[in-house]
């Protein structure tokens, strides 16, 4: 199913459940998805739903920076309602058997560090989390 039309469905479904949190959320993503025509880089449906959910993640940790758990709380909960409409990505485990097929095919030494993430996340970018495979990345080459 299309994510615009997977969203407006849950919207339908929140609206008549009474969800009001889940609703607006919905709101904004539906929104945001809706206007990709208008802008400059056309980004994928599941680019733009990504990048609220950064922009949501950012303001987790300024609330978290000034004190406020109860705002970044809220943005938490947002952030859950977010990620059910982002790809799932692989687990830390499967993520460094992705790493280590990739350093086995090819030949990265450590001083290569940033070329060898790039070829990674350019092969495997959609279904891993980039922080962490640039943990295991680093931690894999300095081993060798």
């Amino acid at each position: 199913m299309e994510l615009q039309t997977r969203l407006t469905e849950d919207m339908k479904a929140a609206l008549k459940s009474g969800q009001k949190d889940r609703l607006a959320v919905i709101r904004m993503l539906l929104s945001d998805v809706k206007n990709i025509d208008l802008m400059p880089n056309k980004p994928t449906a599941e680019q733009v739903v990504a990048a609220y959910a950064k922009k949501l993640q950012k303001g987790v940790d300024e609330y978290e920076k000034l004190g406020k758990p109860d705002e970044a709380a809220k943005f938490k909960s947002e952030i859950a309602i977010v990620e059910e409409y982002l790809p799932k990505k692989a687990s830390a485990g499967d993520t460094e058997k992705l790493v280590d097929e990739f350093l086995s095919t090819n030949a990265f030494t450590d001083k290569d560090f940033g070329r060898a993430m790039g070829a990674f996340m350019k092969a495997h970018g959609a279904q891993v989390d980039a922080g962490q495979a640039n943990q295991l990345l680093k931690k894999k080459l300095a081993g060798k």
